[in-house]
Protein backbone atom coordinates (compact mmCIF):
# COMPACT_ATOMS: atom_id res chain seq x y z
CA UNK A 1 0.00 0.00 0.00
CA UNK A 2 1.49 3.47 -1.12
CA UNK A 3 0.51 6.08 1.90
CA UNK A 4 1.18 9.48 1.12
CA UNK A 5 3.77 11.17 3.29
CA UNK A 6 2.30 12.55 6.37
CA UNK A 7 3.55 15.83 7.33
CA UNK A 8 5.34 14.64 10.80
CA UNK A 9 7.41 12.12 8.07
CA UNK A 10 7.96 15.53 6.24
CA UNK A 11 10.20 16.72 9.49
CA UNK A 12 11.71 13.68 10.00
CA UNK A 13 13.00 13.18 6.01
CA UNK A 14 14.00 16.74 6.67
CA UNK A 15 16.02 15.99 9.72
CA UNK A 16 17.65 12.98 7.73
CA UNK A 17 17.31 10.61 10.58
CA UNK A 18 16.25 7.36 10.65
CA UNK A 19 12.62 5.65 11.36
CA UNK A 20 10.70 3.10 9.90
CA UNK A 21 6.62 3.16 9.57
CA UNK A 22 4.94 -0.79 10.39
CA UNK A 23 1.73 -1.10 8.96
CA UNK A 24 -0.56 -3.70 10.60
CA UNK A 25 -3.98 -4.61 11.29
CA UNK A 26 -5.86 -1.92 13.56
CA UNK A 27 -5.39 -2.11 17.20
CA UNK A 28 -7.46 -0.03 19.48
CA UNK A 29 -7.33 -1.78 22.94
CA UNK A 30 -4.39 -2.80 24.47
CA UNK A 31 -5.34 -6.50 24.24
CA UNK A 32 -5.56 -5.91 20.34
CA UNK A 33 -2.21 -3.79 20.83
CA UNK A 34 -0.46 -7.25 22.48
CA UNK A 35 -1.05 -8.74 19.46
CA UNK A 36 1.58 -6.72 17.70
CA UNK A 37 5.40 -7.56 17.23
CA UNK A 38 6.41 -4.71 19.06
CA UNK A 39 7.35 -4.70 22.43
CA UNK A 40 5.14 -3.29 25.03
CA UNK A 41 7.86 -1.97 27.15
CA UNK A 42 9.39 0.39 24.22
CA UNK A 43 5.53 1.79 23.37
CA UNK A 44 5.37 5.54 23.82
CA UNK A 45 2.09 7.12 23.70
CA UNK A 46 1.64 10.94 22.91
CA UNK A 47 -1.18 13.00 24.50
CA UNK A 48 -1.97 16.52 23.02
CA UNK A 49 -2.47 19.34 25.86
CA UNK A 50 -3.73 23.10 25.50
CA UNK A 51 -3.27 25.36 27.95
CA UNK A 52 -4.19 29.40 27.62
CA UNK A 53 -0.96 30.53 26.31
CA UNK A 54 0.09 27.47 24.12
CA UNK A 55 -2.70 26.10 21.67
CA UNK A 56 -1.27 22.55 21.02
CA UNK A 57 1.28 20.87 23.22
CA UNK A 58 2.37 16.71 22.62
CA UNK A 59 3.72 14.87 26.20
CA UNK A 60 5.31 11.80 24.46
CA UNK A 61 5.81 9.16 27.79
CA UNK A 62 5.77 5.23 27.96
CA UNK A 63 2.35 3.81 27.34
CA UNK A 64 2.99 1.79 30.86
CA UNK A 65 3.34 5.56 32.82
CA UNK A 66 0.65 8.21 33.59
CA UNK A 67 1.05 11.71 33.26
CA UNK A 68 1.56 13.99 36.69
CA UNK A 69 -0.23 16.94 36.03
CA UNK A 70 1.60 18.96 38.39
CA UNK A 71 4.76 18.07 36.47
CA UNK A 72 3.97 18.55 33.62
CA UNK A 73 2.52 21.90 34.13
CA UNK A 74 5.73 23.20 35.75
CA UNK A 75 7.66 22.21 32.67
CA UNK A 76 5.40 24.26 30.96
CA UNK A 77 5.80 27.43 33.00
CA UNK A 78 1.89 27.13 33.77
CA UNK A 79 -0.60 26.54 36.77
CA UNK A 80 -1.97 23.23 36.90
CA UNK A 81 -5.36 24.92 36.24
CA UNK A 82 -4.31 26.37 32.83
CA UNK A 83 -3.07 23.11 31.28
CA UNK A 84 -6.46 20.82 29.72
CA UNK A 85 -6.55 17.64 27.53
CA UNK A 86 -7.00 18.81 23.79
CA UNK A 87 -10.52 18.27 22.87
CA UNK A 88 -11.69 16.12 19.84
CA UNK A 89 -12.16 19.34 17.57
CA UNK A 90 -8.24 20.59 18.30
CA UNK A 91 -7.13 17.63 17.28
CA UNK A 92 -9.24 17.11 14.13
CA UNK A 93 -7.85 21.01 13.21
CA UNK A 94 -4.63 19.70 13.70
CA UNK A 95 -5.29 16.47 11.84
CA UNK A 96 -4.55 13.90 14.91
CA UNK A 97 -6.41 11.32 15.71
CA UNK A 98 -6.29 10.12 20.01
CA UNK A 99 -4.49 6.22 19.72
CA UNK A 100 -2.18 7.54 17.30
CA UNK A 101 -1.02 10.56 17.94
CA UNK A 102 2.93 10.86 16.69
CA UNK A 103 5.14 12.61 19.10
CA UNK A 104 6.48 15.17 16.22
CA UNK A 105 4.32 18.03 14.70
CA UNK A 106 5.39 20.13 11.61
CA UNK A 107 3.92 23.16 13.11
CA UNK A 108 6.72 25.22 14.09
CA UNK A 109 4.46 26.73 17.39
CA UNK A 110 4.04 23.24 18.59
CA UNK A 111 6.27 21.97 21.98
CA UNK A 112 6.63 18.32 22.24
CA UNK A 113 7.77 16.90 25.66
CA UNK A 114 9.56 13.99 26.17
CA UNK A 115 9.67 12.23 29.09
CA UNK A 116 12.72 11.61 30.76
CA UNK A 117 12.14 7.54 30.53
CA UNK A 118 11.35 7.68 26.85
CA UNK A 119 14.92 9.19 26.22
CA UNK A 120 16.88 7.18 28.99
CA UNK A 121 18.57 5.03 27.57
CA UNK A 122 18.45 5.33 24.30
CA UNK A 123 16.23 2.77 22.17
CA UNK A 124 14.43 2.27 19.89
CA UNK A 125 10.92 3.29 20.52
CA UNK A 126 7.42 2.27 18.97
CA UNK A 127 4.76 5.22 18.75
CA UNK A 128 1.95 6.44 17.06
CA UNK A 129 1.92 6.91 13.35
CA UNK A 130 -1.85 9.00 11.93
CA UNK A 131 -3.66 5.46 12.59
CA UNK A 132 -4.79 2.48 14.56
CA UNK A 133 -2.80 -0.02 11.75
CA UNK A 134 0.46 2.40 11.57
CA UNK A 135 3.46 2.09 14.13
CA UNK A 136 6.31 4.66 13.92
CA UNK A 137 9.61 2.87 14.84
CA UNK A 138 12.12 5.48 15.74
CA UNK A 139 15.46 5.97 18.07
CA UNK A 140 14.53 7.72 21.19
CA UNK A 141 17.82 9.35 21.05
CA UNK A 142 16.23 10.74 17.36
CA UNK A 143 12.80 11.76 19.18
CA UNK A 144 14.81 13.76 21.92
CA UNK A 145 17.04 16.17 19.77
CA UNK A 146 14.00 16.88 16.90
CA UNK A 147 13.66 20.62 16.69
CA UNK A 148 11.10 21.71 19.52
CA UNK A 149 11.84 18.86 21.56
CA UNK A 150 12.46 18.97 24.85
CA UNK A 151 13.11 15.79 27.25
CA UNK A 152 11.90 16.96 31.19
CA UNK A 153 10.20 14.41 33.56
CA UNK A 154 6.70 14.03 33.89
CA UNK A 155 5.06 10.91 34.44
CA UNK A 156 4.63 9.12 37.45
Amino acid sequence: MNTPVASWQAVLDADGCAYTVHEHAAAHSVAERRTLPFPLSQAVKTLAFTTRNIPLVLAALRAEDQVDFARLARALAVGRSQLRMADAGLLAVEGLIPGGIPPVSHRPAVPCLIDTAVAEPPRPVYCGADSADRTLQIESAVLARLPRARVTSFSR
